[in-house]
C-alpha cells in the first residue's frame, strides 16, 4: 500500500476510470521536489514565498559562485517545504559552455527509508 500519493502532473488519464492518474511514493516525492525547485516566488496564490525562485538566478552568468547560490537556495526551499525528506546532498555544477546547471539532489524519504537521487538540468528559457 502506498504511503504517499499525488496527482500525475502530466495529466495522463487512467485507462479504466478516465480520471487523472495517480503517482505513488518515490514518484510522488520526486514530483514534489521538482515542483518546489522550479516554482518562482509569487506563483502560488496565498503563498508568495513558496518555492526556490531559482529561475531568477539563471540569467546570471554560470559561475562557481552562482552554482553555490543555487545550491543554497535549493536546500533552503526543500528543507522548508518538503518535510517528507531528509536531504543528504545537493550538488550544482555549472556548465558555462551552455550557460546551464546540472543539479543532483540526493535525499532519503522518511517513513519508507528509501534513498533517491534526482537529476535536473536547469537552463534559461529565453
Amino acid at each position: 500500500m502506498a504511503r504517499y500519493t499525488d496527482f500525475d502532473l502530466n495529466m495522463i488519464r487512467h485507462p479504466l476510470t478516465g480520471d487523472v492518474s495517480l503517482i505513488d511514493d518515490v514518484a510522488a516525492i520526486k514530483s514534489s521536489v521538482k515542483n518546489i525547485i522550479l516554482t518562482n516566488f509569487g506563483e502560488r496564490p496565498f503563498k508568495p514565498m513558496f518555492g526556490s525562485n531559482i529561475r531568477a538566478q539563471l540569467f546570471e552568468q554560470a559561475t562557481p559562485f552562482a552554482a553555490l547560490t543555487l545550491r543554497e537556495s535549493i536546500k533552503f526551499a526543500l528543507e522548508k517545504y518538503e518535510p517528507r525528506i531528509n536531504i543528504l546532498e545537493v550538488s550544482v555544477i555549472d556548465n558555462a559552455d551552455s550557460n546551464a546547471y546540472d543539479v543532483s539532489i540526493y535525499f532519503r524519504i522518511r517513513y519508507i527509508n528509501t534513498d533517491v537521487r534526482l537529476k535536473i538540468k536547469l537552463t534559461r528559457i529565453r
